[in-house]
């Protein structure tokens, strides 16, 4: 065949196949990102509000990502309004709100033994082996995540557009450490610089600042960033000054994040925090009541996170921290179930957390065991549903199955609210994970899995 003037290379009435025009979107990886109908029956549902099911076998509508409705007789008024809602009968299986973990590190990533050998992972490394710990938490039924050092605004881009698969995450940016203090992975006897691990950051998990205007620049850039384990700190230790942490705080509240956490344990550590704006705390282990007190007077939210630290010291864990860490776990671990009790009882807002680095995510679940030990079932499951929701500004939208709410669930073939550790056996009784109203792990019958 010859080829004629302008038929190179294509006839100009050359059309583009209609099957691939959304692959020609600039973004092609948003175009299957449609949520179908589905309608869930003969469910029995978790409600974390009122810490009991709601009566009777119920019928869970979902549509364009959230939650049409929830009720006992609505199934033939779905069929009269949505003819292509995919149904499926769930034969009397649980289903409970997606959970949420709200203190993790997912760019503490899976490869390496060590602590030291972890800071020291290349940063396309970390990127890329964030993608497996991310897709892993959202098939243990966390649907939703907040990262509290490390993750950066694109993994949470890039999550929510559907390239990598995962919980949504909710990230605070590089945490922020004094030289020396708890972000700070240089060996003790390095001494500095003045910059700090890696020039100012790890790679991973925080960066390095000292000073007032240091801190402002870090603080502002981790804001216009989208966010917010060491050798060498003590557990005693104050670390900031109180100007240094009001310029975070303060920093943060004119750029509208009114949310600062903090992550420390002893009662004079979390005092100090919260007199200069901190309106979160993570760990506080060495927590007592009057402290406790004034957290719920002020509206300060507590994440414990209690299983980390008998993990950090078994096998095949025990040589993850150096011998000074391995010091300071075992001063905190034996105090943090009072400390939970206590913030309990007196009404400070407590929410689930897990803590866990390298390959240790893969126990992400046995917080709901540990918290077993001194907690309800139903009180359990509110840390990990409704109160951090309420602490991500998403009061009403996450935690809970209701009409409006975003679709994230999870089925199970045991009822939480009896034993809560069937959250601690996703292998076993974790049927399927259910987020913005997609399957996206597990299998239940007629529905296609769909990646996000």
């Amino acid at each position: 065949m010859t080829a004629t003037k302008g038929d190179w290379p294509y006839p100009n009435e050359r059309q583009t196949r209609p099957e691939r025009l959304e692959k020609l979107r600039i973004k092609p990886w948003t175009a299957s990102s449609r949520s179908p109908s589905l309608v869930l029956t003969n469910c029995q549902v978790v409600d974390p509000v009122s810490g009991s099911l709601l009566d009777g076998p119920q019928t869970v509508y979902m549509s364009n990502g959230v939650f049409v409705s929830v009720g006992s007789s609505i199934t033939s008024q779905i069929e009269d309004t949505d003819m292509a809602a995919i149904k499926v009968d769930l034969k009397g299986k649980y289903v409970c709100p997606g959970l949420i973990d709200a203190h993790v590190h997912c760019t503490a990533v899976p490869g390496t033994s060590t602590m030291a050998d972890m800071i020291r992972t290349p940063e396309q490394l970390i990127t890329l082996r964030s993608t497996f710990v991310l897709r892993e938490m959202l098939a243990r039924g966390f649907t939703s995540v907040r990262d509290t050092g490390g993750a950066s605004k694109h993994l949470s881009i890039s999550i929510a557009e559907g390239l990598i698969d995962g919980p949504r995450l909710f990230q605070c940016g590089k945490a922020l450490s004094q030289t020396g203090g708890h972000g700070d992975f240089m060996p003790g006897e390095s001494g500095g610089d003045g910059t700090g691990c890696c020039g100012g950051h790890s790679k991973s998990l925080g960066r390095i600042v000292d000073g007032v205007p240091s801190i402002l620049k870090a603080t502002r850039e981790e804001l216009k960033a989208g966010g917010v384990a060491s050798e060498t700190d003590s557990i005693e230790g104050l670390q900031y000054s109180p100007e240094e942490i009001r310029a975070v705080t303060e920093t943060a509240w004119r750029m509208g994040k009114k949310m600062v956490t903090a992550h420390a344990y002893t009662v004079e550590a979390i005092n100090h925090a919260v007199e200069n704006g901190v309106r979160g705390i993570e760990h506080g282990n060495l927590l007592d009541e009057p402290t406790a007190r004034m957290m719920a007077a002020k509206g300060v939210y507590l994440t414990p996170t209690l299983s980390c630290y008998g993990i950090m010291v078994r096998p095949p864990f025990e040589d993850f921290l150096p011998p000074s860490g391995q010091e300071k776990n075992r001063q905190v671990m034996q105090r943090g179930l009072e400390a939970l009790q206590i913030a309990e009882k007196v009404g400070v807002t407590v929410c689930y957390g897990s803590d866990l680095l390298i390959s240790m995510h893969a126990l992400q679940t046995e917080e709901f065991t540990v918290r077993s030990r001194v907690l309800t079932p139903q009180v359990i499951l509110r840390q990990a549903t409704i109160n951090p929701a309420k602490m991500l500004g998403y009061e009403g939208k996450l935690g809970v199955i209701a009409q409006g709410a975003i679709a994230d669930l999870i089925v199970l073939d045991r009822n939480p609210l009896e034993d809560i550790t069937v959250l601690d056996r996703p292998e076993t009784c974790l049927k399927a994970v259910i987020k913005e109203g997609r399957l996206v792990s597990g299998d239940l019958e007629g529905i296609p899995k769909l990646h996000m």
